[in-house]
């Protein structure tokens, strides 16, 4: 059996993913991968809107991923939306032109009751709700099943009269105020229940984290954990959104090493502007000594390189100008005895039943030290595949990140 090829990348900053994009793109035009997933872990509206226009639809929303839209529906017209969730589902209507809109509460209150609000537009980006808001409110128990797909029917008729069902109930009709042409649908989730839009497909594909977290990146591996069954026989890969260069010709020998490598919790690209490989990579006498010297980080996290901007722009400039050559390392598969920076990792599927991150723990320390040492596996790097990583977060200032990027995209 084919095994599917899943990319995923958790995406912070807007201006970090244009090389990557084209890097991913050819790849799943070339069918090297299979499915992009972009997890949105954004933190600015700015950020926010880019992602939305650039990666794909969303197909998951977290219960803090606010409103997403999921289309406009003109005078006459309907929209059918599937989804799937436990309760707590929010629909939110809103008039073109108009700032007030109406907000549909479908199986809250734990799944026991739904409601129609009339809410200013301040609280459309807050989860906070007022008494003397509400159009109605009816018992709807268990009217939601996160098992279950289910399908919200939404139509405006010719006379501006707003209709919604979902499952079992049909609210009240709503006749809309003024004269409105058409009005957009947003959709989200809500105390602690998720929202999976199941019909959104496509190779490039959207998950919306909850806003505000600092380290979010546990929703990611929870989310397939949970479908585990879904996902152990594919081949994951993951990736920081700051990837500026792979070796595109080389990923489909990374893959298969992953795939045979049934020793190997994890495999590593070799990775340019990565502590633990800078090291590797001057003592097979790559990286010549007049960048400096790049000691093996204590316990493979920080280091010189991991401080420097200007180590880094050095080390990228260098390899870029010298034809973006291959690294070989001592040997094809070089084993990691400490932490590794998760730049660009790969790991089987059938891997996730141990990924149970926790919003406390760090998921690099968990991938790299904790679960290798418990399982009595090993994590190591790939010799044969060449990844640039623009920076972290030390090296941000002096690492000068746009001409960097230019110079590997015109080389």
């Amino acid at each position: 059996m084919t095994k599917r090829k899943i990319l995923v990348t958790f995406a912070g900053r807007e201006d970090r993913m244009g090389l990557l994009r084209k890097h991913i793109s050819s790849l799943l035009d070339a069918g090297f991968l299979d499915e992009w997933h972009v997890w949105d872990f954004t933190r600015t509206e700015k950020d926010r809107a880019y992602i939305s226009s650039h990666y794909g639809p969303a197909c998951f929303l977290r219960p803090e991923a606010g409103y997403h839209s999921v289309g406009m529906i003109e005078r006459g017209a309907g929209r059918d939306v599937a989804f799937m969730a436990a309760s707590d589902v929010h629909v939110a209507i809103k008039p073109a032109g108009h700032d007030q809109f109406l907000e549909y509460v479908i199986g809250g209150w734990q799944n026991r009751g739904s409601m129609i609000r009339q809410l200013e537009g301040a609280a459309f980006s807050t989860y906070e709700r007022q008494a003397g808001q509400c159009l109605h409110q009816a018992s709807t128990p268990s009217v939601l099943c996160g098992h279950l797909k289910d399908k919200l029917r939404i139509h405006l008729s010719d006379e501006g009269v707003l209709q919604l069902g979902v499952s079992a109930y049909q609210f009240p009709e709503v006749p809309l105020r003024g004269d409105i042409g058409e009005v957009e649908v947003f959709i989200r989730g809500g105390f602690g229940s998720s929202v999976e839009l199941p019909e959104v497909t496509g190779p490039i594909r959207r998950f919306i984290g909850d806003r505000g977290c600092q380290k979010p990146y546990w929703q990611a591996y929870q989310y397939y954990v949970e479908r585990y069954e879904a996902y152990k026989e594919a081949i994951f890969l993951k990736c920081d959104d700051d990837i500026i260069y792979l070796q595109e010709d080389r990923i489909a020998d990374f893959i298969r090493c992953i795939e045979e490598r049934t020793d190997k919790f994890l495999i590593s690209a070799n990775v340019v502007n990565n502590g633990v490989c800078a090291y590797l990579q001057q003592q097979a006498g790559h990286l010549p000594q007049a960048l400096g010297a790049f000691e093996h980080p204590e316990g493979g996290f920080g280091g010189s390189l991991w401080q420097d901007g200007q180590k880094a722009y050095d080390v990228h400039r260098y390899f870029v100008t010298q034809g973006k050559p291959a690294f070989p390392l001592g040997e094809a598969l070089m084993d990691v005895e400490a932490r590794l920076s998760i730049n660009f990792i790969g790991w089987r599927g059938e891997m996730l039943r141990y990924m149970q991150i926790t919003p406390q723990d760090d998921d690099e320390h968990m991938l790299s030290v904790v679960l290798p040492r418990f399982l009595g596996k090993k994590v190591a790097i790939f010799s044969d595949f060449m990844v640039s990583h623009l920076s972290f977060f030390p090296q941000e200032d002096a690492v000068k990140a746009d001409e960097i990027s230019k110079l590997y995209d015109t080389a």
